[in-house]
């Protein structure tokens, strides 16, 4: 009997072992069902410092003012490494936005890049609207990509160039945009951003 119980113990373990992996991948949202093949070029995987901005109340020169609140490094969750961005917000309030954004200049040649692909974790119980923006060209073209809904958990995020046209040897800047769907005070992450061609 012992070695029933022991036997029937030691398969729901196996089982739950076996299948926790399983449940614990992250889904792929955006253009793509699956994250596509090609030559990955590393944009950031933050392992190396913050050079990212939030927008808050100095945006009001181009609208509302803005809901971000923090762009900071993290070691509190990473899709790989050890550190991710940790995006900060409130809830919006009379006046303001409903979007927070959190940005990085540079001066980044994307041309054959196919795919921008990203890894996000809402650790928060509402889902909320994600957007990329690349401001394209010396004119600094705002070139919005697909939008997508992140509901609570991990998360891979692909999304196609196809919009940013023939823009993409002269990318000035990237802006990550939380868009409000539930007013809340919270936070999410990104890691690992890389361009597929």
């Amino acid at each position: 009997m012992k070695k029933t119980i022991a036997f029937v113990l030691s398969a729901f373990l196996f089982a739950a072992l076996c299948l926790q992996p399983v449940c614990a991948l992250p889904s792929v949202l955006g253009d793509l069902q699956e994250v596509p093949e090609g030559q990955i070029v590393k944009v950031d995987d933050f392992e190396k410092g913050n050079y990212w901005i939030w927008a808050a109340f100095d945006w009001e020169q181009y609208g509302p003012a803005k809901i971000s609140t923090a762009a900071r490094v993290s070691s509190l969750w990473a899709s790989q490494g050890k550190c991710s961005l940790e995006c900060r917000f409130i809830p919006s309030y009379k006046d303001s936005d409903k979007d927070g954004t959190y940005y990085m200049d540079y001066r980044w040649n994307f041309s054959g890049g196919r795919y921008l692909v990203m890894d996000i974790f809402n650790p928060e119980k509402y889902s909320f609207d994600f957007a990329v923006v690349l401001q394209t060209t010396e004119n600094w073209e705002w070139k919005e990509l697909t939008i997508v809904r992140v509901e609570p958990g991990k998360h891979t995020v692909v999304l196609s160039l196809d919009k940013a046209g023939d823009t993409l040897s002269l990318v000035q800047r990237i802006n990550v945009c939380y868009r409000e769907l539930t007013p809340m005070e919270g936070k999410f992450y990104v890691d690992d951003i890389r361009i597929v061609k």
